[in-house]
């Protein structure tokens, strides 16, 4: 356990597992939080511009967001996979197809739905998710998601530089080495060493 002003680190999820638990919180009707999980995956965004997308810029291809930390505008290409599931969810949820709301609030019946839910409760429903479907991570979080977005792209691009220049675009890391140590490359790399003896 950290201590107090103590880092913790957290790693990428295999995509797999990623996968498994979308589809264990949509059997269960988690369906939020499903979708929070999604949008961690898919978009690589801080948790912070997350909790502040809309039903009206998941719902459609392509979106525009002000990133909180940066200040900058980022435009976001939304996956198939993630557009099915926001408009499965939508439609379960009955969220009208034109609703412009906030995705992310409270679930009460009495919670305000004009306010999203704080960053402390968002990684409160990422861990009760992983402890609940059994998924292992070093302190699960919200950055669990956005290391396992990045990741994959990683590996979907061939696990090349070029592939850590984009990362380090999207993610707005001065350099690939930041990139690098946040997709768990670093780490990686010195274990190998090791254990190459």
């Amino acid at each position: 356990m950290a201590k107090p002003g103590q880092k913790t680190t957290t790693a990428p999820l295999r995509w797999s597992q990623a996968s498994t638990l979308i589809k264990g919180l949509m059997a269960d009707h988690n369906y939020n939080t499903a979708l929070l999980v999604a949008a961690g995956i898919y978009f690589g965004l801080r948790i912070g511009d997350t909790l502040q997308l809309r039903w009206d810029q998941i719902r459609s291809d392509q979106f525009l967001v002000l990133e909180g930390k940066t200040k900058k505008e980022r435009v976001v290409d939304v996956h198939g996979n993630f557009l099915k599931l926001a408009k499965r969810v939508g439609g379960l949820d009955r969220i009208p197809a034109d609703h412009d709301g906030l995705v992310f609030i409270h679930q009460r019946k009495d919670g305000d739905r004009s306010r999203a839910i704080s960053v402390t409760a968002a990684n409160k429903r990422i861990r009760k998710a992983f402890a609940t479907y059994g998924i292992e991570a070093q302190n699960p979080s919200s950055h669990t998601l956005r290391k396992t977005f990045g990741r994959r792209v990683y590996e979907n691009n061939g696990r090349s530089e070029h592939s850590l220049v984009l990362l380090s675009h999207i993610f707005g890391h001065r350099d690939i080495s930041v990139t690098r140590r946040y997709i768990g490359l670093t780490q990686e790399t010195i274990a190998s060493a090791y254990l190459s003896l």
